[in-house]
């Protein structure tokens, strides 16, 4: 994830609207050593985008709150290789991957998809 974060700068830039906000995410997603602490936890919806991007996978977020479903932004010609489902116990703010039924409804694709979808470039 870091990669993709530093190979598609400018991209990460247009969406998350600052250089600031990807250093931000590229210094929390920076851990690997050992049980994680909470400054480097994932957050929605910015690293939503990143797992999108980064396994070019369709990403489908549940909680109370907010449900929404986020394509990548950068990947092969062909669309995105699968689907993740993702959970959020909001009490806990702990996530888990969750397997939905065959043809249940999905959220609506995320707000910014219709803005930053014209910026689309290949991997």
């Amino acid at each position: 994830m870091i990669f993709d974060l530093r190979h598609h700068m400018r991209v990460y830039e247009q969406l998350f609207g600052s250089v600031e906000r990807v250093t931000e995410l590229i210094m929390q997603t920076n851990w690997e050593d050992g049980s994680t602490p909470r400054e480097y936890w994932m957050n929605t919806p910015d690293h939503l985008y990143v797992i999108a991007n980064t396994f070019n996978l369709c990403v489908v977020f549940l909680a109370r709150s907010q449900s929404t479903t986020v394509l990548p932004l950068v990947s092969n010609i062909d669309g995105p290789s699968g689907m993740i489902f993702v959970g959020l116990i909001e009490e806990l703010q702990h996530f888990i991957q969750l397997r939905l039924i065959d043809g249940c409804p999905l959220p609506t694709l995320h707000v910014q998809w219709e803005y930053h979808r014209d910026m689309r470039v290949s991997g």
